[in-house]
């Protein structure tokens, strides 16, 4: 790829895009910079990562409704303020990988506490990540761990974390189903404060097999032999590169998983790997969903919409952050061009671009000129097609031919 073209694709799938000046400068510095910039953000003179929460603003009430909308709003604001893209899309990554849900947590605050922790330990080691995701208050709740004991182990967790979460359909028994439910139990979550906390008396301490390992008998043993599952480097590379490559070649797999167990499960490490194999060329398209599309406009363009509208939209459109559909996360790419999903979708559009301000972007599209239009918005070198041309050309100028470009394919599909 050319340089811009590099930059521009880096901030699209490892980010959510770039203001043009911002984006110019990061061309001005490279893609081999720009790729040490966003692994290591502090490094480079970002500001550091702001907690978009006020836990006032978050009573442990699961009645409460507007610490839900607060909950939800706070974090797409962030995502569209962050100067750690890498650490922030690698957190919206893990929420749809590691799912917890509003709708049956219920209590804002733990959806909250949870997103933090995708932000803080997002690019850290894998174990840490897991062990942390697995008593995660909010976790610990969506999966029943929380009323699981020695006397009435639950196994839905145990099964996810498998399933889902580290090896992968094929890589695991029944019985190790139910001995990870044995091993996980007496974890639950605090009435008081709604953290987590292990209840000695509620936990079965019983030894056994476990994935071939011996003497598994509480959270860390089940957490080393998962661990030491030879499936476990290839499937979290694979999880990867289909977020940030769309690419889950057997090939690419291979040398991903060998970059991720030589660096001991270290997740900075695989991200880096994954661009670096992107900037080589070794991706596909991606449809972006709602909520990244939503992002990346909103970033492009400076807009700030009215909240409401925008996660009421959102929502319509089916990606609103904290409401996964279910355990499996949200389906991607063609589900994404359903006609209920496109129609909210081509709302949010006109939504950003009626608050849209004098700038770059809004002189462009108030312009003929496709090409110019199509780099403000950080497109690749090929721009716009031609029936997307079309379809802007039939466009009243201004804002109403903004909106149209938001929801063209080559704006949609990064």
């Amino acid at each position: 790829m050319e340089n811009r073209e590099a930059v521009a694709w880096l901030h699209r799938r490892a980010g959510f895009g770039l203001a043009p000046t911002d984006l110019r400068d990061a061309v001005e510095r490279g893609a081999d910079a720009e790729l040490d910039r966003l692994l290591d953000p502090l490094g480079a003179g970002a500001a550091a990562r702001v907690n978009p929460w006020d836990d006032d603003q978050l009573p442990l009430d699961p009645q409460d409704r507007p610490s839900k909308y607060y909950a939800v709003s706070q974090w797409i604001e962030a995502m569209v303020a962050t100067e750690q893209p890498v650490v922030d899309r690698v957190a919206w990554m893990w929420h749809g990988h590691f799912v917890s849900a509003l709708d049956k947590v219920r209590v804002a605050r733990l959806m909250a506490e949870q997103a933090r922790l995708w932000r803080s330990a997002g690019l850290g080691g894998f174990r840490d990540l897991l062990r942390a995701a697995t008593i995660d208050p909010a976790m610990l709740v969506y999966l029943d761990l929380f009323m699981s004991t020695a006397g009435e182990p639950n196994e839905n967790y145990a099964r996810e974390m498998l399933e889902l979460f580290t090896l992968g359909e094929g890589n695991y028994t029944e019985t190790d189903v139910q001995v990870g439910a044995s091993a996980l139990t007496g974890w639950t979550v605090s009435r008081a404060d709604g953290r987590s906390a292990f209840v000695r008396r509620h936990h079965d301490d019983t030894a056994h097999r476990y994935l071939g390992v011996e003497g598994v008998h509480d959270l860390d043993s089940a957490l080393d032999a998962i661990m030491a599952h030879q499936a476990l480097p290839g499937f979290v590379a694979r999880v990867v590169a289909a977020e940030l490559l769309g690419n889950t070649d057997d090939s690419v797999i291979a040398r991903l998983s060998e970059v991720f167990q030589a660096s001991d499960c270290d997740i900075r490490e695989l991200v880096r790997a994954t661009l670096q194999e992107g900037l080589a060329g070794r991706f596909q398209p991606v449809v972006l969903g709602p909520l990244p599309w939503y992002v990346n406009a909103r970033r492009v363009t400076g807009s700030a919409p009215e909240q409401r509208s925008a996660v009421q939209l959102l929502r319509a459109a089916g990606q609103l952050p904290m409401l996964p559909p279910n355990v499996a996360g949200w389906p991607g790419g063609a589900a994404w061009f359903g006609a209920s999903s496109l129609v909210a979708r081509a709302n949010l559009a006109s939504l950003v671009a009626a608050a849209t301000s004098a700038g770059e972007v809004l002189a462009a599209a108030e312009g003929d000129d496709g090409e110019l239009l199509a780099d403000l918005l950080g497109l690749t070198v090929d721009g716009f097609s031609d029936n997307s041309i079309a379809a802007l050309t039939a466009a009243p100028p201004g804002r109403d031919r903004l909106a149209v470009a938001l929801i063209t394919p080559e704006f949609m599909i990064a």
